[in-house]
């Protein structure tokens, strides 16, 4: 073989190992920048932050104590400016929980920007009517599940406390009385939307919101309709005043 055609060949071997490189390099790049993408509700009162421990007011101005007061969010779905769909979190749920605020994980991105979250209050049918014994957090959490009636399904939002009965400020005597609002049922699945204006380039990226519980308690008497079950009319209002109570 003369020179020249050695030349030749190692020259095509140096741009097949150039290229690969290349190509392998890119794929580097690409996987480094998939972001995880977490979500997390704090919950406020008005202008300020919520505190479980502390005394506020119902719908109809009677003084209430939460002793819980969590909701499911799922079905994540973000978008950028043009309103394509840049990620898709389907069956991911999470659990927004008044006394333990934390960032809970949904999947990844790669490189993007994020507009808009569109996301559901409460949980789909198929997950909502899936078996919860070997489900795994935040599905797993005792209380969240009608048990004693599986076919139920979940407690998409869950209000409860006592509310001061008698209205002398404090919690301890028999006047007081205890609230449940177990809001549930696939008719109270609802929709809702943030806007998030964020640029995604890897690392971890947060997607906030507030729920202001001011908002969350509107038009609702807990001294009056202390139970409320299921799909009723207070449960109905509950779920609709959660998604008004939602913002950035």
């Amino acid at each position: 073989m003369n020179t020249s055609k050695l030349a030749l060949l190692a020259i095509a071997a140096l741009s097949l190992s150039a290229c690969k490189k290349d190509k392998d390099d890119d794929d580097d790049h690409d996987h480094d920048h998939n972001a995880t993408i977490q979500a997390k509700f704090n919950f406020v009162h008005g202008m300020n932050a919520f505190d479980i421990n502390s005394t506020y007011a119902d719908g109809a101005g009677h003084a209430i104590k939460f002793s819980s007061l969590k909701f499911y969010a799922s079905d994540f779905v973000l978008m950028d400016d043009a309103g394509t769909t840049v990620g898709n979190y389907a069956n991911m749920a999470v659990l927004a929980d008044a006394s333990n605020s934390v960032a809970q994980t949904l999947g990844t991105m790669g490189h993007g920007h994020i507009h808009e979250v569109h996301f559901s209050l409460g949980l789909n049918s198929t997950v909502n009517h899936a078996d919860p014994t070997g489900a795994a957090y935040p599905l797993n959490i005792p209380g969240m599940h009608w048990s004693w009636n599986p076919a139920a399904g979940y407690k998409f939002l869950n209000m409860e406390g006592h509310v001061d009965g008698n209205g002398d400020g404090d919690f301890d005597d028999a006047e007081d009385v205890p609230f449940t609002y177990h809001c549930a049922t696939d008719a109270l699945l609802g929709d809702d939307h943030i806007h998030f204006h964020q640029d995604v380039d890897g690392g971890t990226v947060v997607i906030t919101a507030k729920v202001n519980v001011a908002l969350l308690v509107t038009g609702l008497d807990f001294l009056a309709n202390p139970v409320a079950m299921g799909g009723g009319p207070n449960n109905q209002a509950a779920m609709t005043n959660l998604a008004a109570a939602i913002t950035e």
